[in-house]
């Protein structure tokens, strides 16, 4: 781990954050909702992190987070999905009008879209099997998305993601390294333990410029079978009836 630079104390970083917070401000105006300023509340809190994570601590304000810690924590989040929020796995935009509602016809009007019935859904969000404040949190993705000034962002599309479409770990390029920059580097690694296993088993180097073609597929199915699907149904509808009656409780009781 790379030492900090001597300015960069606790107490100095603390109140730049605290600096910021108050600073910080975004105006939006929207014809729908007026102008609004976005901006932090009056409470926060700012917790040191070490990189000492053997127990030799000397101060008491870094005995509670160590890196480890943290890097735990964000790896626990980090490989969560919208789906463990009780959410859909899955688009709910109509593919054939693209969740417009609507498609061209040959006379170049636009006709109700007869796979969705105009709604723009592929299935309707009232009888997802969700918890009501999912169900709210898409139903408010959803209706945002249609709003022009927010048609850019395509929240409809990402409505069963409760509305956000991006990498977990958004950053600055100048700031860290790239995703890219961390493909190459794994793709380097994962090459030269190839090499490596291909030198001990007595077997040629492997040639990056030899491209080998598979000319003969043969398609044999795709999905479950139809056994196998209302399996897969009955266990989907179980865990969602668990998890609703976990967080809203039995309604029968």
């Amino acid at each position: 781990t790379t030492p900090p630079p001597p300015w960069a104390t606790f107490d100095a970083l603390s109140a730049a954050v605290g600096l910021a917070v108050e600073r910080a401000r975004l105006t939006i105006e929207s014809d729908a909702i007026g102008e609004r300023v976005i901006a932090w509340g009056r409470r926060y809190k700012v917790d040191p992190i070490t990189a000492l994570d053997d127990g030799e601590l000397t101060d008491a304000r870094v005995a509670e987070y160590t890196d480890a810690k943290v890097a735990g924590y964000v790896a626990k989040y980090a490989t969560k999905n919208a789906e463990g929020a009780g959410t859909v796995d899955r688009t709910l935009m109509c593919r054939p009008c693209a969740g417009r509602g609507y498609v061209r016809g040959p006379d170049g009007f636009h006709d109700r879209c007869a796979d969705c019935d105009g709604t723009g859904q592929a299935e309707p969000i009232k009888a997802l099997p969700v918890q009501q404040h999912v169900r709210q949190m898409i139903c408010t993705a959803w209706a945002l998305g249609h709003l022009p000034e927010f048609a850019h962002l395509k929240l409809w599309k990402w409505a069963h993601m409760l509305g956000f479409r991006g990498h977990f770990s958004t950053k600055s390029r100048a700031y860290s390294t790239t995703l890219g920059a961390l493909r190459d580097v794994r793709r380097a690694w994962r090459l030269a333990q190839a090499e490596a296993a291909h030198a001990r088993a007595g077997l040629p180097a492997t040639d990056e410029t030899t491209l080998v073609t598979a000319s003969s597929w043969t398609y044999l199915a795709s999905g479950y079978r139809p056994g196998e699907e209302l399996l897969a149904a009955q266990v989907r509808h179980d865990i969602a009836h668990a998890q609703r009656i976990k967080s809203e409780g039995d309604p029968w009781l």
